[in-house]
């Protein structure tokens, strides 16, 4: 029985030492759980120290609680703009946490995620080019440097003396190696693909800024990634994609009308 009443008294006086005290901030209760939800915030973060997380939590909801105070007194919070942020805030808090509640929160079914898998595939390039490039504003002057480089010439020496690509002229003209659906020029990738390595693209290739001198230094075939390898991503797309359906569908299902007397 004593040991009973010691072991209770013990947890008694636990639970007293880790309480939070409600306190005031001129003349406004902070609650004691007000502080203990800042704790909680503060431990998912990395601070393990219970003592660190008080004195914390106190000393952001006392700076709030200021600030708040200042903006009404001097009534920030009535500035039309201001009201239009914090709508704007408030309609992003409540997204979130409809999208947490709703979506974010499930699993896709395996036989969502292999369809998602093979309509990545169906879509996927496997070609990957990595091509050099010598941008001019007129034709003749790009058929000019084929003409050279075809002579001859050294095609990174003309780059870096001719080129209006700054941020490729200084390395010679060459660009990374990418997936062909990356080069944004359209027709690029067919003609890039179709040539062989160290090739010259017969004729300049026109572009929104002028005309291109093409070279193809290499390319490759990469293979698609197995299901398992992608099935992070493919969780991503999954809620990403049931994130906009649940929230169009939303806005759908809402009555519409004109309202009487306006």
């Amino acid at each position: 029985m004593k040991k009973t009443m010691l072991a209770l008294a013990l947890v008694s006086l636990g639970t007293v030492a880790n309480a939070q005290t409600a306190f005031s901030v001129n003349g406004q209760t902070i609650s004691a759980n007000a502080q203990k939800n800042i704790m909680t915030q503060l431990e998912a973060r990395g601070v393990s120290d219970k003592k660190q997380q008080e004195n914390m939590a106190r000393a952001l909801l006392i700076e709030q609680t200021v600030i708040s105070q200042e903006a009404r007194k001097q009534k920030i919070d009535q500035l039309p703009a201001v009201k239009e942020e914090l709508a704007a805030l408030k309609h992003r808090v409540y997204v979130n946490e409809l999208l947490k509640k709703n979506v974010l929160d499930k699993k896709p079914t395996d036989k969502e995620i292999n369809a998602l898998y093979e309509r990545a595939k169906d879509n996927y390039d496997p070609h990957e080019v990595k091509i050099s490039h010598i941008l001019v504003k007129d034709e003749s002057e790009a058929r000019d440097l084929i003409k050279q480089i075809q002579g001859g010439a050294d095609f990174a020496k003309l780059a870096k003396e001719k080129s209006l690509d700054q941020a490729t002229a200084k390395n010679g003209g060459g660009l990374p190696m990418v997936n062909v659906r990356q080069l944004q020029l359209p027709g690029l990738a067919e003609a890039a693909v179709s040539l062989n390595k160290g090739q010259l693209l017969a004729i300049p290739f026109k572009g929104t800024s002028g005309y291109h001198v093409v070279r193809l230094d290499d390319k490759k075939e990469v293979p698609f990634p197995s299901e398992a390898d992608l099935k992070d991503q493919l969780v991503n797309i999954w809620k990403q994609e049931q994130s906009v359906k649940y929230l169009r569908e939303l806005v759908q299902k809402a009555k519409i009308s004109t309202a009487k007397g306006k």
